[in-house]
């Protein structure tokens, strides 16, 4: 441990940094560090954390030195948690590489430690470099926000209000080395895959009431084939959340609460006013069922303009990938996708479902043909080989939701919608988006998932 300028700097060697406090440690240091004194051009690795879909963790590394972009970073989807390149400063090193912890390789005398950490601290106070702007996108919350977040939080989770928040792990995991995991280190039991159900549960069991230093002190281990903790992380930065709050939007992940630029948010958002509302929606009666399926069968069975295609999956594609068209057709020319509203992730299985489908529709010949098995005869394509012209179709994201749409939608979906928008309409069709009202009991039933019965 070196103290420079008040500030204490931990240089752990070997397995060292296990005994590290990672409640303790300014997150994020490493990186902003390496943003500032980094090659753009020279890049090595990233990983990064996306919400394009689930919490998908991912890293991707080039055999030589590359732009960042060549990594394929989005810069809107994605939260760059570990950078690795070359660095700008000599003093510093070739290679540095930036997350929580900065590593570097210099040579240096140990008498010149303190100076080399106060170049870095000085680094670490520089503004980010125009190339990296893009960052600041999403930065993190301040003090006062965090605080509140973490009451919004809480009361989430014991009320079990799971549509916003999940869990997960932190950090990519090595899956060949573990079985699944646990929430105390000597149990002889391992979770295949985790739930927000399941940390309830187990204070539940404690007779726990959950708090914020709860969650920090207790952990999540990752256990071997012996059922041995090989890795543990605080359930706080195993917890995933994406929260609206008056204006602002916020995202936590790895025990960083982060707050989306206002320009940002607003920029998105002007964009998703191009969306028009669906002008047909009256046709779709109130959302009353528990699950998808019966709904969408009761819409067709009420409306014979309707044609039900939920379930009928077309395989098509390597290793028979299976494809649902939409959920049903209105006419002969609007297809419609329906989805209610369970979170972020059901909007991103939505808009990428109407995606596929759609281009797969007007590019591909042999997927036509066998969609035109699954059509009734009165809207079959007259020749599936045929280009479809989509201008004289449209595709519909039906949402059954209490939300304004898509104004009340989470961040990462709409800027998924935004997205997904753009490309569709590219191929010609009319994008429309429909709000699907929601029977109040099932809204509720669907909320208040049941607790379970305690001794």
């Amino acid at each position: 441990m070196v103290e420079v300028d008040n500030t204490r700097y931990l240089i752990p060697f070997g397995t060292g940094h296990h005994l590290i406090n990672d409640s303790s440690i300014v997150k994020g240091f490493g990186l902003k560090t390496t943003l500032k004194c980094i090659e753009q051009k020279k890049i090595r690795s990233l990983d990064k954390g996306s919400h394009n879909e689930t919490n998908l963790l991912t890293r991707s590394q080039s055999s030589k030195e590359v732009d960042i972009y060549n990594l394929k970073i989005d810069s809107e989807m994605d939260i760059l948690t570990t950078l690795t390149g070359t660095s700008t400063e000599d003093v510093l090193g070739n290679k540095i590489t930036g997350k929580d912890a900065f590593v570097i390789m210099p040579d240096v005398e140990l008498k010149a430690i303190p100076e080399l950490l106060s170049k870095i601290n000085s680094i670490y106070l520089l503004p980010l470099p125009e190339e990296f702007e893009w960052v600041n996108n999403i930065k993190e919350a301040d003090e006062e926000e965090i605080e509140i977040l973490d009451l919004i939080l809480i009361e989430k989770i014991k009320s079990r209000e799971f549509n916003d928040v999940w869990i997960g792990e932190p950090e990519i995991v090595d899956w060949e080395n573990q079985i699944g995991y646990c929430f105390e280190k000597r149990q002889r039991f391992a979770h295949e895959n985790l739930s927000v159900e399941q940390v309830c549960d187990f204070f539940d069991s404690k007779k726990i009431e959950i708090t914020i230093d709860d969650l920090k002190k207790n952990y999540l281990h990752v256990l071997n084939a012996d059922f041995e903790s090989i890795k543990k992380w605080s359930l706080y930065r195993c917890f995933y959340a994406e929260i609206k709050e008056g204006d602002q939007n916020y995202i936590l992940r790895d025990s960083i609460w982060y707050v989306a630029d206002r320009k940002f948010v607003s920029n998105i958002d002007d964009e998703l006013k191009n969306i028009q509302h669906y002008e047909e929606s009256n046709n779709l009666p109130i959302y009353a069922y528990n699950k998808e399926e019966d709904y969408n069968e009761k819409v067709c069975l009420d409306n014979k303009l309707f044609t039900l295609m939920d379930q009928k999956f077309i395989y098509h594609g390597g290793g028979k990938s299976k494809v649902e068209f939409c959920d049903f057709i209105n006419g002969a020319s609007d297809f419609i996708h329906v989805k209610y509203y369970s979170g972020p992730q059901s909007m991103s299985h939505l808009f990428s479902q109407g995606y596929v489908g759609s281009e797969l529709f007007i590019s591909d010949a042999e997927f036509r043909s066998k969609l035109n098995e699954k059509l009734p005869d009165h809207i079959k394509l007259t020749d599936h080989t045929k280009r479809p012209d989509a201008k004289k179709y449209r595709l519909v994201f039906a949402i059954a939701t209490k939300k304004n749409l898509p104004e009340d939608l989470p961040l990462f979906s709409k800027i998924n919608l935004k997205n997904f928008y753009k490309s569709i309409s590219n191929f010609g069709y009319e994008v429309r988006i429909c709000k699907i009202d929601v029977d109040p009991e099932i809204y509720k039933r669907k909320q208040c998932r049941p607790q379970k019965n305690k001794l």
